[in-house]
C-alpha cells in the first residue's frame, strides 16, 4: 500500500548551514531616517513569502512594491543617531506563535512640528520602514495586524539633558520585522530601494521620471 503523502514538508527543505566567516562584520542599530505612511493609504501589499519561498532567504522576504492611492507616498523621520532600537521577539503559542516587532525611534527636538507629528499618529494605523546600517529595509506594520504607537516628549532637565520626541512602535506580524527590497516612493517622485537604501529614481522638472 502506498505511502500517504506528507504534506507537512514546508520548510524543511529549506534548511541549511550558516557559516560564518572570519572578519564579517554585522553593524547594530539602524540608519537615523525611517520612512511611514497611514496603512489606509496602501491599496495593495507585496506578498510575504514564507512557505512559499524557494530559499531560506527569501521566507521573512516581501516580494513586490507597495501599491499606493493616487497621489500618495511615504514621508520620512530624520531621528537621533545611535538612539534607536529596533526588536522581535516571539508571542503567541504553539501553533499560532508569530512575532511582536518593537522599535524606540527617538526624534530630536520638541518643537511645534514634533510636537503635531507625534499628535498626528497618536490615533493613527501607520506602517513603518526601517532600516538596517547596511540599508536594506524591514517592515513594522503588517496587513494582518495594526500597529500599536505610543508617542511621548522629554524636555529634559538641564542644559546638558536631552530633548527629545519618541515613538515606541509595537507591530505583531508572522516573521520579525520582514524584508522589503522593493521600492520606497517618497514625495517628488524620488523613489529609493528597499534592498540597500540607495536612489532609484528622482523625478524632472517636468514631473517626468
Amino acid at each position: 500500500m502506498p505511502e500517504p503523502k506528507n504534506n507537512c514538508d514546508a520548510f524543511s527543505s529549506l534548511y541549511k548551514s550558516f557559516q560564518y566567516c572570519n572578519g564579517q562584520v554585522s553593524l547594530p542599530g539602524c540608519r537615523a531616517r525611517v520612512y511611514f505612511i497611514p496603512k489606509r493609504d496602501i491599496v495593495k501589499w507585496p506578498k510575504l513569502k514564507m512557505t512559499d519561498a524557494t530559499d531560506m532567504k527569501s521566507v521573512a522576504q516581501y516580494d513586490g512594491n507597495f501599491v499606493l492611492a493616487a497621489d500618495k507616498n511615504f514621508k520620512y523621520i530624520d531621528l537621533v543617531d545611535g538612539e534607536n532600537e529596533p526588536k522581535s521577539e516571539q508571542v503567541g503559542a504553539f501553533g499560532s506563535f508569530h512575532f511582536n516587532n518593537t522599535a524606540t525611534l527617538v526624534i530630536p527636538g520638541t518643537e511645534e512640528e514634533q510636537t503635531g507629528l507625534i499628535t498626528l499618529l497618536n490615533n493613527e494605523n501607520t506602517v513603518f520602514i526601517v532600516q538596517q546600517r547596511n540599508g536594506k529595509a524591514r517592515i513594522f506594520g503588517s496587513e494582518a495586524f495594526n500597529a500599536q504607537i505610543k508617542p511621548s516628549q522629554n524636555w529634559g532637565k538641564g542644559t546638558s539633558d536631552s530633548n527629545n520626541s519618541t515613538l515606541e512602535i509595537t507591530a505583531e506580524d508572522m516573521a520579525p520585522a520582514p524584508f522589503y527590497p522593493g521600492d520606497i516612493v517618497c514625495e517628488g517622485g524620488v523613489t529609493y530601494s528597499g534592498a540597500d537604501g540607495s536612489l532609484k529614481e528622482t523625478a524632472s522638472e517636468d514631473g517626468n521620471a
